[in-house]
């Protein structure tokens, strides 16, 4: 059921603060977090973006057309989000391709620079020049790399605080499961917290993966 609202200012208002502290899902059913405050349009009245407190226990505010909410009920639902340890993943992972590209292509370049010089086709001042050159844009490339390890490092680190927060809460809403003092919105959030702890870990197990083949083209 998907509510109509009323134009009364105090109506409208009110009906949306009772979505402060009820989930938020995807349109598969994921939860991702709870809701902090619904920011309306002075003039119609329409909500144009959502906070969210998401499952990391960080807060994102999101705009209602990007993820096309839909005010529920007893919770909202993000028809449209783009994942976004997927897209961090896939952010890293194009970068690190360049970087490897770049460095294979200037390392392929210096192997066939000595052949010829072997070969007598090339004047030894003449490959100096396009050595150094080349050596240059190499080092350039290594330090793009030591740097892009470094941020996949604060990532990592990140993410591993993301975790640890993960499993600490996970860990109390199950002892309150136990004595059967768990709220429903807590159930909630326990769902929510299993998820995001399977998502952290496969980002965290790719980001390690991308870090290693950038150790082995830079070392």
């Amino acid at each position: 059921m998907v509510f109509k609202f009323f134009s009364s200012t105090k109506t409208v208002e009110k009906k949306f603060r009772k979505y402060v502290g009820r989930p938020v899902v995807t349109g598969d059913g994921k939860v991702i977090g709870t809701v902090v405050s619904i920011k309306l349009n002075k003039g119609d009245l329409k909500p144009i973006s959502i906070t969210v407190k998401m499952n990391d226990g960080s807060t994102r505010e999101f705009d209602i057309n990007d993820v096309n909410a839909v005010f529920t009920t007893d919770k909202v639902v993000f028809q449209k989000l783009n994942d976004e340890y997927t897209g961090l993943v896939n952010t890293f992972r194009n970068e690190v391709n360049s970087i490897k590209e770049r460095l294979r292509d200037i390392m392929d370049k210096l192997n066939k620079l000595s052949d010829l010089l072997l070969q007598g086709g090339i004047k030894e001042d003449l490959y100096r020049d396009i050595r150094d050159r080349l050596e240059k844009e190499r080092v350039k490339w290594i330090r793009q790399c030591n740097d892009k390890i470094s941020a996949i490092n604060d990532t990592l680190s990140e993410i591993d605080r993301k975790i640890s927060d993960a499993e600490k809460r996970k860990s109390e809403l199950m002892i309150k499961q136990v004595v059967g003092d768990l709220g429903d919105d807590e159930k909630n959030e326990l769902t929510g917290l299993d998820e995001l702890l399977n998502q952290l870990r496969k980002t965290r197990s790719e980001l390690l993966s991308l870090r290693m083949d950038l150790e082995k083209e830079c070392y």
